[in-house]
């Protein structure tokens, strides 16, 4: 029993000693958002949105290491765009709120600072369009990048790459606004792109950066009635734009 415990706290203390080679995060973000739908007259959502997350990855000097982080976001934008039905122009405030969560693997080269980053995540976001019309966003991306870190107590680091969106599920909640049934829009993606630049300031401390992106082309129709006529709706091609700034707090 007596080496027993004692190999378990020699486990434990190796998991909790700076040797362990991992690191925990929290960040806030702020950045600006906006959302463009192709079509006539066009639809623009633009303003602030605010994000809060926590991050945690191993920092083995060379070879595979694996991370996962969280983000939480909202804000209220400007919509600029038209009645649904009429096409009459129209200006008000759309809400958002989500949730990211991605899964990492990267591979950091033993001969220089840099790393190749794999990541699969998954996005919801509602969008509040009005009291009665909303819309919620579920997506399944891929994200392939390249990245450069000295991880010394100071300096510069960043990367980028791209973002491909392989699933997208989108609840227009039709039966809110007096249709049925209630089918789900499927656009499919494009590749966007993504990038971050920041500094260091301290071992804990820093402040970065950065651009999201999203693409997705048209959706197929849906059929939908309101109990006397039968009308078809898509969701026309979109693309998201977030340029922000990232301060994280390292332990």
């Amino acid at each position: 029993m007596k080496r027993a415990l004692a190999g378990a706290l020699l486990v434990l203390g190796a998991a909790l000693s700076p040797r362990a080679w991992a690191e925990w995060s929290l960040f806030g973000e702020l950045e600006h958002f906006r959302w463009e739908e192709d079509v006539s007259p066009r639809v623009t959502e633009t303003g602030p949105m605010l994000g809060l997350g926590l991050r945690w990855r191993q920092e083995h000097p060379a070879g595979l290491n694996f991370g996962y982080e969280a983000r939480l976001y909202g804000g209220s934008v400007d919509y600029d765009g038209s009645l649904l039905f009429s096409g009459t122009p129209i200006t008000g405030t759309t809400e958002y709120g989500g949730l990211r969560q991605e899964g990492q693997l990267s591979y950091r080269f033993a001969s220089r600072p840099m790393e190749l980053l794999f990541a699969v995540g998954y996005d919801y976001w509602n969008r509040q369009l009005s009291v009665d019309q909303r819309e919620e966003y579920r997506v399944g991306y891929l994200r392939l990048g390249i990245h450069a870190d000295r991880r010394e107590r100071t300096g510069w680091f960043g990367g980028g790459g791209i973002k491909y969106p392989f699933w997208i599920d989108e609840d227009g909640h039709f039966p809110d606004i007096g249709f049925t049934p209630n089918p789900h829009l499927t656009p499919r993606g494009e590749v966007s792109l993504y990038a971050e630049a920041g500094y260091r300031f301290s071992p804990r401390w820093s402040l970065a950066g950065y651009y999201e992106g999203y693409r997705f082309q048209e959706s197929g129709d849906v059929q939908v009635s309101d109990g006397a006529s039968t009308f078809a709706f898509f969701q026309p091609k979109s693309s998201l734009d977030s340029f922000g700034l990232r301060l994280r707090y390292s332990f």
